[in-house]
């Protein structure tokens, strides 16, 4: 997973440099921080970069978070940081969210809303990831009725994300 996630950041990296120039040598720091085991120093890029609405580092502050990695352990806090980054429209943080919410960590177990964010990280992931979400999406569907998957398809189709 660890590995997975540092490649999934550096693949959609791109996206972040562009938007603010300055946040590539923030991210850069930070994951090397990271892979060093420097969760302190990994924490505050990232906190700098999720102060300035950067997804990549909501999502990797959910994850340090959910892990306990140079914080105290805090689900709830974890799956604030990846509801923010799945609502800028973010896979990585979508799928965090998805798995938050299907297995009750840190939120209440909601079925109908871990299908639609597992749904929306699969239509925006790279194939790794979407591939590790309509697994979950496929066993979150054998807990509901056919005309529930239709209500919640409607959603997963009228979803936009947060403007950034």
């Amino acid at each position: 997973m660890r590995v997975w996630v540092l490649g999934a950041l550096l693949a959609l990296a791109a996206p972040l440099s562009a938007a603010m120039p300055w946040a590539q040598g923030v991210l850069d720091a930070g994951l090397s921080a990271y892979a060093a085991g420097d969760y302190s120093q990994a924490h505050a890029q990232f906190t700098t970069l999720a102060n300035h609405g950067s997804a990549i580092g909501e999502t990797m502050l959910g994850t340090m978070y959910a892990r306990g990695q140079g914080v105290a352990a805090d689900p709830a806090t974890a799956a604030t940081y990846w509801f923010r980054a799945a609502s800028r429209g973010y896979a990585p943080g979508q799928l965090a969210l998805a798995r938050a919410l299907a297995a009750g960590k840190g939120v209440n177990r909601d079925t109908d809303d871990a299908w639609v964010w597992a749904q929306l990280a699969a239509a925006r992931g790279d194939a790794e990831l979407r591939a590790e979400a309509l697994e979950l999406a496929k066993r979150l569907e054998l807990a509901l009725a056919p005309a529930e998957v239709e209500v919640l398809s409607k959603r997963v189709e009228g979803w936009r994300p947060w403007p950034q």
